[in-house]
């Protein structure tokens, strides 16, 4: 788990352990104090296998394969995989961290998971999902941007699909992909699945199959 100082007024503590919070914690009346560096650096993550990570804490208190909150453009993230994740595999929370050439598989929940307005891009994504839930999920005011991506969903998924718009109000730009849709999940969401009306304004499809 990276925590840095690229928060937003989305961004809360750690869900996992609150006195954690992007951009150094918390004021005197215990609120959240934002982090303003968008171009913070975390530091670099290059060739990194995380295998066999994630539990659940508590109800909703779960620590995935890897978790950013608040993470800044200026960190190198790049040739990552994430294996048999017992929650995501990814999930960021607000942030600017862009991401490079990264495989994830074998997730019990979703896959690549956004959260409180990260805004960062992804290039060259790989999901293979087996086992779980969405292959992306985002929920939040989000308006990440995909550039690159293959997701293949598998026939003992749960549910959501290959791109999932959680709750309203959600966007995303999805550039040079492809879906493949397997169908046979236990809830059939198809290939793209929508809870709820996504923010048009911020949604975009190009050269996606």
């Amino acid at each position: 788990t990276l925590i840095g100082n690229a928060g937003n007024d989305q961004v809360n503590a750690y869900e996992v352990n609150s006195l954690f919070a992007a951009g150094g914690g918390k004021d005197a009346n215990g609120a959240i104090v934002p982090g303003q560096d968008l171009a913070d650096s975390s530091g670099i993550l290059r060739n990194v296998y995380i295998l066999n990570s994630g539990i659940t804490m508590a109800q909703d208190k779960e620590i995935n394969g890897l978790s950013f909150v608040g993470v800044g453009s200026g960190t190198i993230v790049e040739d990552i995989t994430i294996d048999y994740s017992d929650d995501d595999g990814i999930e960021i929370w607000g942030g600017t961290v862009n991401l490079t050439n990264v495989t994830v598989t074998h997730c019990t929940d979703d896959y690549f998971d956004i959260d409180d307005g990260f805004s960062g891009t992804v290039k060259n994504l790989v999901i293979n999902t087996t086992t779980g839930n969405a292959g992306i999920e985002m929920s939040g005011n989000t308006a990440a941007t995909f550039d690159g991506f293959t997701i293949t969903t598998g026939a003992t998924q749960a549910k959501e699909g290959g791109i999932y718009f959680k709750n309203a109000g959600i966007g995303g730009h999805f550039k040079n992909g492809t879906i493949i849709h397997n169908g046979g999940q236990i809830e059939p969401h198809g290939a793209l699945h929508s809870n709820d009306i996504i923010n048009e304004a911020t949604t975009s499809f190009e050269n996606v199959a």
